[in-house]
């Protein structure tokens, strides 16, 4: 069997580790960098959660034919989902409350405007931040 192996990037794992395909023997891999730095490939058990648990042979040549990229606003968007879970904790039955409601939408408010608008979350819209505000800061 020849030595080179191409990879195509399929999905990202419930631990953020990009998983790939290899188009020649249909296995599975993951990189274990979590799609930083370098690749860094790992057979899964062909399960796209199965974990790493062997290295890809240092004989091989690797090519590929698409590669998983860092999308550059992803902490952005985990951050304002989180700002955004505390709101929904803070109006609801929890007894989790928001100690400074002004400093928290003016930093949803911050973080909503960093993105491009047409990278702008489709989940939360800046007339919701507008709703929050009015219902928090009384």
């Amino acid at each position: 069997m020849d030595n080179k192996r191409t990879m195509k990037f399929i999905l990202i794992d419930h631990w953020s580790r990009p998983v790939y395909k290899c188009i020649e023997t249909n296995i599975l891999c993951k990189d274990i960098n979590l799609g930083e730095n370098e690749i860094c490939l790992y057979s899964c058990q062909n399960e796209i959660d199965g974990e790493p648990e062997s290295p890809i042979k240092k004989s091989l040549e690797i090519v590929f034919i698409d590669k998983y990229k860092v999308d550059e606003n992803e902490f952005n968007y985990m951050m304002l989902s989180r700002l955004k879970s505390d709101c929904d904790a803070h109006l609801g039955i929890s007894n989790r409350k928001i100690k400074n409601c002004k400093n928290h939408i003016e930093e949803m408010k911050r973080i909503y405007n960093i993105f491009p608008e047409n990278k702008k979350p489709q989940w939360l819209t800046y007339d919701k931040i507008l709703e929050y505000e009015k219902l928090m800061i009384v």
